[in-house]
């Protein structure tokens, strides 16, 4: 058979999620790198300008990026553009461009000071990236739940710190209490349908395990209570964010058993 007659071999889903994690590890690397670059810059004063132009530069590319993204949903929205099995696709576009458009705007807006969150922003990304396509669905739901949870107890941490943002601290605990509140009734919900559900005219069943209404309920449950705890008695902050973590280390492990 002629070598131009021979099909190329279409990627397999598992190869293209690998591809595409991979690809998310990379860009958080790559940006990881720029904001290092970026904080050095600022960091002195002769060239603390040339650091708010670069970073608004950047600002522009992402807009740019951002109207590729709005440009390429609307091609394969219409049809004229295939995005199955595509990394480069308007959709994953418009995402990364959103990102690093909050990223640069923040800099542009506060200077080097949202860099150092920016540090431990990109990773978790990538890290949850990472969850969503290889675990369990209720799962990574329960490290959105830590995540937020920890997020919050830093909060209320800061907030206490501060004689005029102490009302910040109690709308925390409310922000936590709410979240639980919905995911309770959500959970609920699912658990009386047996994780199945309608959306957009397709049925979506979310195979949750046997036990993953339990983790579900406990899970939000326990976060809110630490970010209490934060509030209430906010010289044991250490102890309740290592709670949090202590628990979703835990889970993962339980769940990464559960993968082999």
């Amino acid at each position: 058979m002629a070598k131009g007659n021979v099909g190329k071999k279409p990627i397999s889903e598992e190869e293209y999620t690998t591809n595409k994690v991979l690809t998310v590890f990379s860009v958080c690397l790559l940006g990881v790198l720029v904001l290092m670059a970026l904080q050095r810059l600022l960091d002195y004063t002769n060239t603390w300008m040339t650091g708010m132009r670069v970073a608004q530069v950047l600002l522009g590319v992402g807009v740019v990026f951002a109207l590729c993204g709005v440009v390429l949903l609307v091609r394969e929205a219409s049809g004229k553009r295939n995005s199955t099995r595509r990394i480069l696709c308007g959709r994953n576009v418009l995402i990364a461009s959103i990102v690093m458009i909050a990223a640069m705007a923040s800099i542009v807006q506060f200077g080097a000071g949202p860099i150092k969150i920016l540090y431990a922003v990109l990773p978790v990304l990538a890290v949850y990236y990472l969850v969503y396509h290889s675990y369990a669905r209720e799962f990574f739901i329960i490290t959105i739940d830590a995540g937020a949870g920890i997020a919050l107890m830093w909060l209320v941490h800061r907030a206490l710190a501060t004689t005029n943002f102490v009302w910040v601290a109690y709308a925390a605990l409310g922000a936590a209490v709410v979240l639980a509140v919905v995911q309770l009734i959500v959970v609920g919900m699912l658990r009386s349908k047996n994780g199945k559900f309608m959306y957009r005219g397709k049925k979506v069943d979310l195979q949750f395990s046997r036990n993953a209404y339990t983790m579900l309920t406990v899970t939000p449950i326990l976060m809110a209570v630490l970010v209490a705890a934060v509030l209430f008695a906010p010289a044991h902050v250490l102890i309740a964010m290592g709670a949090a973590a202590a628990y979703l280390f835990i889970t993962a492990v339980y769940y990464t058993v559960k993968l082999m």
